[in-house]
């Protein structure tokens, strides 16, 4: 009847799993293509590599620098020997190897053909040097630019640096050019990279030594950033799965540590509420599940109770015309139970009843249903009845076990019963014609004397005359106005203030005295006489909400029951709109009440209906929650604003803990659906104190005031 709160992916004490959307995967359970270790790992190195960069490139740069240095030594040195040669031309070769002792040089001079006129390896004289593959010797001697090649001969088989300078005529920068000055510079080169060398070793090795730091440094805190990120990824992963991880060990005293605590923390807080959560919900659950029981148990004996009798005679009613069977129903009422009740009091009467329910029991079949329908009237169902002869037998067996003496009280009573009896399909095809039919029964075999049984037969019609002369009755009571509306107050739980009024129809019989509704309004629900009652009943209760809000009296909520034949009637909705358009009514001034049983025999009829309703601006509520089979789960379905627990669940507040707990849990349940929780029959002040005390909102009952005229209410209101 009530739907279970629970953890996602739990249900009470069980664990189900919960199912994921197709095509679609939790974030944290999707792979990792590139992480944060291989992001930092590429970020050292990079690093590296720059630093091996930097480090080649300073050593490039000084190798460059020993170059030119070699270079300009070199042309500097051979300019020299161009400038001294041109004053001292005819003893060229003695100048060279006079240099080449003192410098230990390697050069030579050739003329503008290229003939070597001076060579310290005196069998290249005279011979035109041609190991200059670039013309740079040619191209000097005509632009007078100095030049650079390598020489790769048979006597520098591994390459040999050259420097070429002009030789003029003359000791002047304009002179003539008539050769030209070639020196080997390569030995000036080693020995300038040789004096430098101990540096560019220095440069290697620091740039190879930083990146070796930066690599080492940089593994190390990755792998402290990494270790405590994953930690946290597992553990997060974990939780997303529902299984909580254990407490975190930060690895150090950073923001990964500080985050780590902080995870530590909020995974505490909400274990700690789940826990709590879960504990409410097995809470919440238990009393859903005893209020569940009471819906379709009778409280006093333990038997099926008018619900569960409704649900199992529709279900075997069904069995029975599908398989051609016959069905009985028998009504059992004890007789003279009120003389008991008045003379004993009301405790040994429901010890009675206890005892009789008990030896009904002990009757029956498994198969058989047994129901207390209320008072000290019981109604048996026999499913499948292939002798309807034998019947006799079961009654004669039932009378006999109800008959024998039982104490109560310390005194011996024997109690006796009536029993009516009516078969399917032969006196009736549906639930309604088959219990009226039991019924005259019943008045047939109390009329016989008691202690006795009859079936049902159209000879005991006289009954279902007196049943229509009081239709008759009842609708002249309509039509000559006899029929009067009166209102209940419903008030503040808080401060006792008048909330709302409940509208209630009442007949006072010139000559019954006060029908009771019990009784006349089932014969309207049956007759159908009970839409235009209810039409006329709704109209006439907006009109005096709209009376007394024009008197300034306090602007009151109307509550107006609709019965389950107006309900399922197609025209109700125009027939309420055009009267909250007729009396001008506030439509959040109006509330509808409607039943459990009403909401769940169509329920997307219902839901369409009351959306339409909701959409007018009218309130709606459940009336008699928690005696019919409805759930929580069902009634988000509907735009309801109220919810008011029934009287059965009120009236023994004060001695039994079990109804303190469905009402709790009703309240409880509801708050959480946002509804206005209403409480029905409330008689005294200690279920005043407990609904208000436990978040009950408004209140209703003889405590406060019976249903009185509308003059009778200003009273009220004025206190």
């Amino acid at each position: 009847m009530f739907m279970s709160i629970v953890h996602p992916g739990k249900s009470g004490s069980s664990t189900a799993p919960r199912s994921e959307p197709d095509g679609r995967q939790r974030l944290a359970d999707r792979p990792i293509s590139f992480g944060i270790r291989a992001r930092m790992l590429a970020a050292v190195g990079a690093a590296c590599v720059t630093v091996l960069a930097l480090t080649g490139a300073v050593i490039a740069v000084q190798l460059g620098a020993i170059e030119t240095s070699a270079r300009l030594e070199a042309r500097n040195l051979a300019a020299s020997v161009a400038y001294s040669v041109a004053f001292n031309q005819d003893s060229l070769q003695a100048y060279v190897e006079g240099l080449d002792d003192l410098y230990k040089r390697d050069l030579f001079i050739v003329d503008r053909e290229r003939r070597t006129m001076a060579d310290i390896v005196q069998s290249e004289l005279g011979e035109i040097y041609r190991e200059d593959r670039g013309g740079e010797i040619e191209a000097t001697m005509r632009d007078g630019v100095a030049r650079g090649f390598v020489e790769i001969s048979a006597q520098h088989p591994s390459g040999a640096k050259q420097l070429v300078v002009p030789l003029h005529d003359a000791p002047r920068p304009n002179a003539r050019i008539v050769g030209a000055v070639v020196l080997e510079y390569t030995e000036i080169a080693r020995q300038l990279f040789e004096a430098e060398v101990g540096t560019l070793y220095l440069v290697g090795i620091a740039g190879l030594a930083a990146s070796l730091g930066i690599a080492v440094f940089g593994l190390r805190v990755t792998s402290r950033i990494v270790r405590g990120v994953r930690q946290l990824h597992q553990a997060v992963r974990e939780f997303s799965r529902e299984t909580p991880p254990p407490p975190l060990t930060p690895q150090d005293r950073d923001e990964i540590g500080e985050l780590t605590l902080a995870f530590n923390a909020m995974s505490e807080d909400l274990q700690q509420s789940y826990r709590e959560l879960l504990l409410e919900t097995e809470m919440a659950n238990e009393a859903a599940r005893q209020v569940e029981i009471l819906a379709y148990t009778d409280k006093l004996t333990g038997l099926a109770n008018r619900t569960q009798y409704a649900r199992s005679m529709a279900q075997a009613m069904a069995e029975a015309a599908r398989y051609q069977r016959r069905l009985a129903l028998v009504v059992v009422d004890l007789d003279r139970f009120k003389n008991v009740n008045d003379t004993l009091g009301h405790e040994a009467g429901d010890a009675l009843l206890i005892e009789m329910a008990e030896r009904l029991s002990r009757c029956m079949r498994e198969s058989d249903l047994i129901a207390r329908m209320g008072g000290d009237e019981f109604v048996l169902l026999l499913p499948e009845v292939d002798q309807p002869e034998r019947l006799g037998v079961v009654a004669r067996k039932l009378l006999k076990a109800l008959s024998q003496p039982l104490r109560l009280e310390g005194q011996e009573l024997r109690v006796t019963a009536s029993v009516g009896i009516s078969i399917y399909p032969e006196d009736g095809g549906d639930e309604p014609t088959l219990m009226k039919h039991a019924d005259i029964a019943l008045y047939q075999a109390k009329e016989d004397g008691r202690n006795g049984f009859a079936f049902y037969s159209p000879a005991l019609n006289r009954h279902s005359i007196e049943r229509l002369a009081f239709e008759t009755e009842l609708q002249r009571a309509f039509d000559q106005g006899q029929l009067q509306v009166h209102y209940q107050p419903k008030v503040l739980a808080a401060d006792g203030r008048i909330k709302g009024v409940e509208a209630l129809l009442r007949w006072p019989h010139p000559e019954m005295g006060a029908v009771s509704p019990a009784k006349f309004i089932p014969v309207a629900e049956e007759t159908g006489l009970i839409v235009p009652l209810g039409r006329w009943v709704l109209e006439e209760a907006c009109r005096q909400q709209v009376a007394w809000k024009r008197e300034g009296r306090p602007d009151l909520v109307m509550a107006v029951n609709l019965s389950a034949r107006q309900f399922s009637d197609e025209a109700l909705f125009d027939d309420v709109a055009s009267i909250v358009t007729a009396t001008a009514i506030d439509p959040g001034n109006l509330e509808l009440e409607i039943t459990e049983s009403m909401l769940m025999r169509d329920i997307e009829r219902a839901s369409s209906l009351l959306g339409r309703f909701k959409r007018m601006g009218l309130r709606l509520a459940v009336d008699d929650f928690g005696t019919g089979y409805s759930s929580l789960a069902n009634l988000r379905r509907f735009p309801i604003d109220t919810l008011k627990i029934d009287r059965a669940f009120v009236r023994d507040l004060e001695g039994s803990g079990e109804d303190q707990a469905i009402a709790q849990a009703i309240i409880t349940m509801a708050k959480s659906l946002g509804l206005n929780v209403v409480a029905e029959g409330v008689e005294t002040l200690p279920q005043v104190d407990f609904l208000r005390d436990r978040g009950c909102d408004e209140l209703q009952g003889f405590y406060f005031s019976k249903a009185v005229p509308a003059q009778e209410l200003l009273a009220l209101l004025s206190r």
